[in-house]
């Protein structure tokens, strides 16, 4: 049986890599066309568990992007600055910057390279189901409509996945999801290629929100400026968000050497919304498997989601190979793995951002986040490098995980 991936994003193309590397022949196709890379509200920071994941892919990483050389915190007029966080599995790999449209071509060509047959600007309309399993399915390449053969599928085609929906899946909506809106704006190049994150967006004086604002540059002459907020914030749609990247990007116009207007350039920013701590459901089917944003696998305290589809494409490409070699059966095998790898995690997650979104919270956070050790615990924790981390960052971490498994999910 050969899968079929639909989506060639970092979840479909890290499943198709390890399918190929199994010795299982599969077929990805994906909507957007050569000339359309993916562009995403945040995408393009990788963590040290990413670069190790797409090592671990057969990627010269090396060649990808630039490393970031350090990480600001900023709170309340403080500044902290840290070494990117790195973990036990990863080594000493440091987080990189890499345009969404480079790393989504380097994934695509690797995943060919390797035998794995890649169309471009075909996209899945609908599935052709039969008795609950998937049959086919109906694409369309602009021109002409065909029908592929589909006894194995993975879907990941992205946050807005109308064909995860054909097929069932849908959004937890009491978990939380998470809105960002970005601008890449010129900037005065300097010497030093670091991330900075804001911890203190605040609605009004004191009304603080369960979010953070970023920038980094992408290149020697573009940086990226962004906030994300938790829809956990109080009157959460409410929330401008134009407003508050206006004010980051007051505060950093004259340290970064930007000239641009922040209004202005806050006007014509771009934004998202994401799934995030696997809020969608069902990821399996009796014949096929949901991953990426799709399935709401990103990070529920940083929104960041390449990592988490790096690691889930791989774990649903170990299972397809297994299925198609055996039956579908096999395909349950996906959702304990998901499971093992993400279940306790997000749900401190999710606890994290709900209580933040909590006038009390935001205001426990904004303290803590003002303090010489408290703004590196913060930001470690919200980067999930805490197996890793040790020392405060490492204790908490244990702490919320041991009260997620008994503390309700509302």
């Amino acid at each position: 049986m050969r899968p079929l991936i639909i989506g060639g994003g970092p979840a479909g193309t890290a499943a198709a890599i390890t399918l190929a590397e199994r010795g299982v022949p599969a077929r990805l196709i994906d909507r957007r066309g050569v000339a359309a890379p993916i562009d995403k509200a945040c995408g393009g920071l990788l963590t040290p568990r990413a670069v190790h994941l797409l090592g671990s892919l057969g990627l010269e990483v090396a060649s990808l992007g630039r490393p970031i050389d350090f990480v600001d915190l900023v709170a309340r007029g403080r500044r902290q600055r840290i070494k990117w966080p790195t973990s036990t599995d990863a080594g000493e790999t440091t987080g990189i910057v890499v345009s969404r449209g480079r790393l989504d071509s380097a994934l695509l060509d690797r995943a060919s390279e390797l035998g794995v047959e890649v169309e471009l600007g075909r996209e899945a309309i609908e599935p052709i189901v039969e008795r609950g399993f998937v049959r086919g399915v109906r694409t369309s390449n602009g021109e002409q409509e065909s029908t592929e053969p589909a006894e194995l599928l993975l879907v990941a085609d992205g946050a807005n996945s109308t064909f995860g929906r054909e097929l069932g899946t849908s959004r937890r909506q009491d978990w939380p999801s998470v809105s960002a809106l970005r601008v890449m704006l010129p900037y005065a190049a300097t010497d030093r290629f670091g991330v900075e994150f804001h911890l203190d967006l605040e609605r009004g004086p004191g009304d603080g929100l369960p979010g953070f604002g970023w920038v980094f540059p992408v290149d020697d002459h573009t940086v990226n400026i962004g906030v994300q907020v938790a829809s956990t914030a109080r009157d959460a749609t409410a929330v401008n968000l134009h407003l508050l990247l206006e004010r980051l990007l007051e505060r950093v116009a004259g340290s970064w050497g930007i000239t641009v207007d922040p209004a202005e350039a806050a006007e014509r920013a771009e934004g998202a919304r994401t799934p995030v701590g696997d809020s969608i459901v069902p990821v399996a089917g009796p014949n096929f498997l949901v991953a990426g944003d799709a399935a709401g696998h990103a990070n529920p305290l940083t929104g960041t989601g390449i990592e988490a589809a790096l690691r889930l494409g791989i774990e649903a490409g170990e299972v397809l190979a297994a299925a198609s070699r055996t039956a579908p059966d096999a395909l349950q095998a996906y959702v304990p793995r998901v499971r093992a790898i993400h279940a306790d995690h997000h749900k401190t997650g999710r606890q994290i951002v709900r209580l933040t979104g909590r006038p009390l919270g935001a205001r426990l956070l904004a303290a803590l986040a003002t303090t010489t050790w408290g703004a590196p615990t913060v930001m470690r924790f919200a980067l999930a490098e805490f197996r890793s981390s040790g020392g405060v960052a490492e204790t908490l971490h244990s702490a919320a995980r041991l009260l997620g498994r008994v503390a309700p999910e509302a």
